[in-house]
């Protein structure tokens, strides 16, 4: 089922077109032979073109790069409790004071020295431990005492009740895990939306190229009658006044070419738009050839929806989010009790010497180390605290998210059945055009044996061939509406990446099919 749509899409615009030239014979597509020298481009082309230049896809790949570099950050903290968070800090600041003038005293230079690092330490349990070490120095002139002072202190803390345990320190990384699943399913989305667009210009511009073919044809078909009836007027069997209808048409179908002209170029530029490639690129739209393949069921369909769509996974996340915030939000409800433990010690000096000989005398003189342990504990005295505020706002936001998924469900449901239906409808009325464009044929050819016999009008033949160009444009929009409906039913599935075979995967830059696109000489001359 994962590469059903695209098939059904190439088969029928293939067959469908072919079956539409309703006068064998009467010339090529004006367009291949007006664009000789232009590129053939599949479908397939077209998509794996704009896969490859597409500018806000290229923009989402950057920030792949970011996101999986957010994740290892969090995963860091949470499985390497080795890896501390370092801060070294120092200065040096120097104040020169000049001698006053006629003074013989020498200037006055004080130094201030300052040094601090320290160290945090997460651990899995919710605990940290915390080691801070600060150095200072100072001499008030040149010649004067070297002041140096030390101290450092490290200290444990671990939460008992709120802000403890296992859970409560994963909620972190688990949130970060989340958030990169969620990063994975906004570039799906952007990946799909590259490729519908994709498919929708390259539909439109194959539908505006048979658009051209149509017009021209009843142009020849009226450019025809106009010289038959002059033949007959020459001959006195057609009076001259019935010239005219037929100069009427003519007019009337050079009209619709220039249009149908206007329509297949606009239809070019959007689709060069859309695939990012040089403007004055001229390319033609290739049918192939493949079995028509049905679309699924309406059970497997919505099946298929709950396994692919971006939305209803994302939702699946969201829910888990909500969950998780709710089970913090309820254990932070707690008391707060934590262990504590610590110790410090601290040395000074001052010597007429050398910063180094303070340095030496302070630590060799520092006093005892000093120890401490025990226990904290905080009890609100209130019971609506910021702690029950933010439970309850995480409890109304679980059940909202629940409605939602819910309702979500039910829209997923829904749109799979209008889809499916519209599939179902949409092909029956391409049949239907088929045999009014068929109809309109044998009328048509059955008119212009009755002109012959002089049993008919100029103004029926000329509405005669007007029917047949109506029921052909007629055809080629049911085709191309039939087509938009494969579509949509493929992207309300979900599953336009799996048709097109296209696995994103958390450690890819880009998407590897990309290399089809290159090699089919259409990709962006600017790179």
């Amino acid at each position: 089922m994962k590469k059903v749509f695209l098939p059904v899409i190439i088969t029928f615009l293939s067959t469908l077109l072919l079956a539409m030239d309703p006068l064998p014979g009467i010339c090529d597509d004006p367009v291949k032979t007006k664009e000789t020298t232009a590129m053939k481009l599949t479908v397939a082309d077209a998509v794996f073109i704009a896969l490859t230049n597409n500018v806000t896809l290229r923009s989402a790949y950057l920030d792949r790069y970011l996101n999986r570099i957010d994740l290892q950050m969090a995963e860091r903290r949470y499985y390497l409790p080795t890896d501390p968070a370092l801060t070294l800090a120092t200065n040096r600041v120097s104040t020169y004071v000049q001698p006053t003038a006629g003074s013989a005293a020498d200037r006055i230079e004080d130094m201030n020295y300052n040094g601090t690092v320290s160290a945090t330490l997460a651990m899995p349990t919710g605990g940290t431990f915390t080691f801070a070490w600060n150095n200072k120095s100072d001499r008030l002139g040149a010649g004067q005492n070297f002041n140096y002072s030390s101290d450092w202190s490290a200290t444990f803390k671990q939460p008992l009740l709120k802000g403890g345990g296992l859970d409560n320190a994963a909620y972190s990384v688990r949130i970060a895990r989340i958030t990169e699943e969620k990063n994975i399913l906004s570039l799906k989305d952007t990946i799909t939306s590259t490729i519908k667009a994709a498919i929708t210009a390259f539909r439109n511009y194959k539908t505006a190229e048979r658009q051209l073919v149509i017009a021209e044809m009843g142009l020849v078909r009226a450019k025809s009658l106009y010289e038959y009836n002059k033949e007959m007027i020459a001959s006195g069997r057609l009076a001259g006044t019935e010239i005219v209808q037929a100069q009427a048409d003519i007019a009337s179908q050079e009209t619709s070419v220039i249009n149908a002209k206007n329509g297949l170029d606009d239809a070019r530029l959007a689709l060069v738009q859309a695939l990012y490639i040089d403007k004055k690129i001229s390319f033609e739209a290739v049918d192939e050839n493949q079995q028509l393949v049905f679309p699924p069921a309406l059970e497997e369909a919505v099946s298929l929806a709950f396994q692919y769509r971006t939305d209803y996974l994302r939702a699946i996340q969201d829910l888990e989010a909500r969950k998780l915030d709710l089970a913090k939000n309820k254990f932070n409800r707690l008391w707060s009790l934590n262990l504590t433990a610590g110790t410090t010690d601290s040395a000074a000096a001052t010597t007429y010497n050398t910063y180094d000989t303070a340095f030496r005398r302070a630590i060799g003189n520092g006093p005892e180390r000093n120890w401490n342990v025990g226990l904290s504990l905080e009890i609100p005295l209130v019971y609506m605290t910021s702690d029950m505020r933010a439970y309850l706002g995480a409890k109304t936001d679980m059940e909202k998210a629940n409605l939602a998924f819910e309702k979500l469900k039910l829209d997923i449901e829904i749109n799979i059945q209008n889809a499916v239906r519209n599939v179902d409808s949409n092909y029956r009325s391409l049949l239907s055009a088929r045999q009014a464009r068929e109809l309109a044929e044998k009328k048509l050819t059955i008119e212009q044996e009755k002109l012959g016999a002089g049993r008919t009008t100029n103004f029926q033949l000329v509405s005669f061939q007007r029917d047949l160009q109506t029921a052909q444009l007629s055809e080629l929009s049911a085709m191309t509406t039939y087509l938009n409906s494969l579509t949509s039913l493929d992207d309300t599935m979900g599953t336009t990446l799996a048709t097109w075979k296209i696995d994103v995967k958390k450690e890819d830059d880009r998407i590897p099919q990309f290399e089809k696109a290159k090699t089919s000489g259409l990709t962006n001359q600017k790179d």
